[in-house]
């Protein structure tokens, strides 16, 4: 998916859409010669990432619309061009490398497989904690039962 805030519906898209799953970011400002620069190795960044069936989503804002993104948003940006990664509405990440397709994709992938290795922990201890639960409960059944039984009648 790719979002591009250029109004205030733009804005509200992408505050709501950024609550779901991994993002790239970019926040810059058409005034900045570094932003200009690096622009082209952006769209090609984009174009490989716009699709609705990729697990990492893109977007970009430009710094007259940042303040509609919300202070979540804002906080994010002490200079142009900022570029973060964010699962779920929280930033993971800040881009500090050179303003190359290349390095930005693999800051994509290596925050994003980042990402999956923290969810996929996580469902993993969830997993293993339910499975405790259960375990706890039938030994609790069956201590109930065993009482239960022994009991004789008089």
């Amino acid at each position: 998916m790719f979002i591009k805030v250029s109004d205030l519906q733009s804005a509200n898209n992408f505050k709501s859409q950024t609550q779901k799953g991994y993002w790239v970011i970019l926040y810059y400002a058409n005034w900045c010669p570094h932003c200009q620069s690096m622009k082209p190795d952006w769209e090609k960044f984009v174009d490989k990432y716009k699709s609705p069936s990729s697990s990492i989503n893109v977007a970009e804002v430009e710094s007259e619309y940042l303040g509609m993104t919300g202070e979540q948003h804002k906080s994010n940006v002490e200079g142009f061009p900022t570029i973060i990664s964010c699962n779920r509405g929280n930033k993971t990440a800040n881009f500090a490398g050179p303003r190359t397709t290349q390095d930005i994709d693999k800051f994509a992938n290596d925050n994003f497989k980042g990402v999956v290795r923290s969810s996929s922990n996580l469902n993993k201890l969830l997993r293993n904690n339910k499975k405790a639960k259960k375990s706890k409960t039938k030994k609790t059944k069956k201590t109930k039962k065993s009482k239960t039984g022994s009991k004789t009648k008089k």
